[in-house]
């Protein structure tokens, strides 16, 4: 495929950075004459073009600028399809401003620099086969049937970073309050989080709790505590307040 990338900046960088050794021919649209030579240089094989017009004739383009900024873009000819990675953007607002044959919005979250995204993503179904094997390149990428459903994902898996890393701060805070030196908190909480998104791939999260829970073990009392910090309930609102933002922003 020839994959056109509009907006090559933290997103649109990992997903370029994930293709650099496919069969894909990459284009990249530099808004700006003096971005080419860098952009040539981080990409030796992409093909760097600036143009008042983009030519997005039988593309795949991929549109990784700022939701702000995407209506300020003029293109020419009708591209294949138009995946979008903007926050917000609905679908019927892409089809008002772009020509193409198949419309496709996704979610990744910013784990894509290391290959390791959750996307969701959602559209015409008629090119969710091509969409999936592009957006694989930067992690998992997992289809919805509606952009509720993608705004819900967003919720979990495009905030859920953020709140991970509040409970590796948290524990690795608990551990050193305790006594423990702060760089081998933080190295035990690494491996925490390596180690349990290995098991979470095949083990439902409660049977694996349950299996770690002994009774009136350390577990047990630590758990207790949780519960009563309303540590779940917390989570749970998280991603209920998120999604309603995502509602609001769209």
């Amino acid at each position: 495929m020839q994959l056109l990338f509009i907006g090559a900046g933290n997103m649109g960088g990992a997903i370029i950075d994930g293709l650099q050794d496919s069969k894909n021919q990459i284009f990249i649209s530099a808004n700006k004459k003096e971005k080419i030579e860098p952009l040539k240089n981080k990409y030796p094989n992409a093909i760097v073009e600036y143009s008042e017009s983009v030519n997005i004739e039988g593309k795949v383009v991929i549109l990784a600028v700022k939701p702000q900024v995407y209506k300020t873009i003029k293109t020419n000819g009708k591209a294949k399809a138009i995946i979008s990675v903007m926050a917000g953007v609905k679908l019927d607002s892409l089809r008002e401003q772009f020509s193409a044959d198949f419309f496709i919005r996704a979610m990744p979250n910013v784990a894509a620099s290391h290959k390791a995204s959750a996307t969701a993503f959602t559209g015409d179904i008629d090119f969710q086969k091509e969409a999936k094997e592009i957006l694989e390149n930067i992690g998992q990428a997992i289809w919805v049937d509606s952009e509720k459903e993608l705004n819900i994902a967003t919720a979990l898996a495009g905030s859920g970073p953020a709140y991970m890393m509040l409970v590796a701060e948290a524990l690795a805070d608990g551990a050193v309050r305790m006594g423990l030196k702060r760089a081998t908190a933080q190295k035990l909480t690494q491996g925490l989080f390596e180690g349990s998104a290995k098991i979470l791939k095949d083990a439902n999260p409660s049977a694996v709790k349950d299996s770690v829970m002994s009774p009136a073990g350390t577990t047990a009392y630590g758990y207790e505590a949780l519960e009563e910090a309303k540590v779940r309930s917390g989570f749970i609102k998280a991603v209920e307040k998120a999604f309603k933002r995502a509602e609001e922003l769209s």
